[in-house]
């Protein structure tokens, strides 16, 4: 379950970002209120991205197992991805 959860984890918290983003983009159209809620989401998950990356390279470390080295580090780099992705969609609230 760890493997998946790392290799998972990433796309998971930006999806969960965009739908939030969206959601409030949709409900509050063009108000300050709306850019300040996907501010504030936006930084929640690219601090959850940024910690959650964190813990993961820190637990590559210490891990012997092929596989599970191997997921440790394809889950650091969908971490990181998800950090860039999540940072690019909230560009907009941030421009605004």
């Amino acid at each position: 379950m760890g493997i998946w959860r790392h290799l998972l984890g990433g796309m998971l918290l930006w999806t969960a970002h965009f739908f939030a983003a969206y959601g409030i983009a949709s409900l509050l159209p063009g108000s300050s209120l709306a850019a300040v809620l996907v501010l504030i989401v936006t930084a929640l998950a690219f601090g959850g991205a940024m910690l959650l990356l964190a813990a993961t390279l820190r637990r590559r470390q210490a891990d012997e197992d092929g596989l599970r080295r191997w997921s440790s580090e394809g889950g650091a780099v969908l971490y990181g991805l998800a950090g860039v992705a999540i940072l690019y969609q909230g560009l907009p609230a941030l421009l605004a």
